[in-house]
């Protein structure tokens, strides 16, 4: 190619857009990105309208955890070639964040022009990738120049709450900003932003709680519970963050990451521990279980490290919310023919699981601390819940109750005939390596509650 080819195809190149290129644009700092924005709005005529789409890639971090970075960074690249495609000479489009795209559109004034925009930037990222079998989905925020702001980070700042927006409502949507979300959501986009850091930081971690038998003392099962480790206020527990997670889908992104550190975490026990007939259980969420193949993917999960689905248990939250959808029906037919264990964390508004407990596929009943506290105290429903666990045992259910603090609480759920108990009596959730010692140590002096 002449000197002058070369030119004039680098000039056919930067008339093709101020799109930044998707190989050099991934790697360009988000400050040139803002600058070719300010450019545009600088340039805008007097009475045009812009509007700024902000994509995130909803649950990347799950990808990247799944298979490394260097795939990760692949797929980003090819998501980024998608979005350029939109583009015509006046388009700016490139990477913002890790696995964030901005996309500006000037002389947008036309709503449906926008809306036909955003479905397209939808679709085109829900397209099969070269790299893995995933679907990937996005999220958009979308704000309009000039009444949503007047310079690049202006925009970029209510894009984001907007975006918050379309993450609760379920992701692979979008969500127009308006001046009311500002009151409504200022300090949920807050925390969310602090979560996504976090994420991108690798601040969770896992802490277990044992699960003892009454009758000869000894950890059975540990529940594992998220906690985050915030680089100001520590160890936090996830009453403090778990609800915007589960606003925001995030809670999804939890399940396949927590679940594999769970099997990984119990290979490594298996290594230097004598581990028999023990199980860990996790939950799951109505969300984490509308995923589609999520059966399926925990159970790769599973293979990849050669061992049992039945040494992990499932246990499922609001369950009379989540057989009301197919893909959670689903799911939960696929875990069990996998053989993993599935434990009912719901007793259903009305008790339902009464009637039900012959055809629910769990063989774990878990009674909450809340409903412990209720029979304890003999308040509000506590003959339905004696009624609950006596048709569990009944029906051969293991039971399982939670939140027991002393030596009373056990004898009143042993006297039911409960056998299997977790709570602060036996040991507050532990760390990893605190939990080796527990194994070390145990059994648990149970005496006093088998006279």
């Amino acid at each position: 190619m002449t000197a002058k080819a070369l030119k004039e195809a680098e000039k056919d190149e930067n008339d093709k857009s101020h799109l930044i290129d998707s190989k050099k644009g991934l790697s360009k700092k988000t400050k040139d990105l803002v600058a070719l924005i300010d450019q545009e709005i600088m340039n805008a005529k007097e009475g045009s309208v812009s509007a700024l789409f902000y994509l995130d890639i909803d649950n990347f971090r799950s990808i990247t955890e799944r298979y490394g970075d260097p795939i990760a960074d692949k797929i980003i690249e090819e998501l980024g070639n998608r979005v350029r495609k939109f583009g015509d000479k006046s388009t700016v489009a490139g990477k913002h964040e890790s696995d964030s795209m901005i996309f500006y559109m000037p002389n947008a004034s036309d709503t449906d022009i926008i809306t036909e925009t955003a479905k397209n930037l939808l679709d085109a990222i829900n397209q099969p990738l070269k790299q893995t079998p995933e679907l990937m989905t996005a999220s958009i925020g979308i704000v309009l120049f000039p009444y949503d702001g007047i310079t690049a980070n202006q925009l970029i700042k209510n894009a984001e709450i907007a975006l918050y927006v379309a993450k609760k409502q379920g992701k692979n949507r979008f969500s127009m900003y308006s001046s009311e979300l500002i009151e409504k959501e200022q300090f949920n986009i807050n925390y969310y932003n602090e979560i996504k850091k976090a994420i991108s930081n690798d601040e969770f971690l896992l802490y277990y709680q044992p699960i003892v038998d009454i009758k000869t003392g000894k950890l059975i099962g540990l529940e594992s519970l998220l906690r985050w480790n915030h680089p100001t206020m520590g160890i936090l527990s996830p009453g403090k963050f778990l609800n915007v997670m589960d606003l925001t889908g995030d809670i999804t992104w939890f399940g396949s990451w927590g679940f594999e550190k769970i099997v990984s975490q119990y290979i490594n026990w298996k290594k230097v521990m004598q581990i028999k007939d023990m199980f860990i259980s996790t939950n799951l969420s109505p969300k984490q279980l509308m995923m589609d193949g999520v059966a399926k993917q925990f159970y790769d999960i599973v293979k990849k490290y050669e061992t049992e689905a039945e040494v992990f248990c499932l246990e499922i939250i609001d369950y009379y919310t989540v057989i009301k959808n197919p893909v959670a029906v689903h799911n939960l037919q696929d875990f069990r023919r996998y053989g993993f264990r599935i434990a009912m964390d719901d007793m259903g508004d009305q008790f339902e699981i009464i009637k039900d407990m012959q055809a629910i596929n769990a063989s774990i009943v878990k009674i909450s601390r809340e409903d412990v506290l209720k029979y304890i105290n003999q308040i509000e429903d506590a003959d339905k819940i004696e009624r609950v666990i006596a048709v569990a045992l009944q029906k051969q259910k293991i039971v399982i109750a939670e939140g027991v603090e002393d030596a009373g609480m056990i004898v009143k759920m042993s006297d039911l005939g409960v056998r299997f108990m977790q709570g602060f009596y036996f040991s507050q959730p532990k760390s990893k390596d605190e939990i080796v010692s527990i194994m070390k140590k145990q059994p648990w002096s149970v005496d006093e509650f088998n006279r």
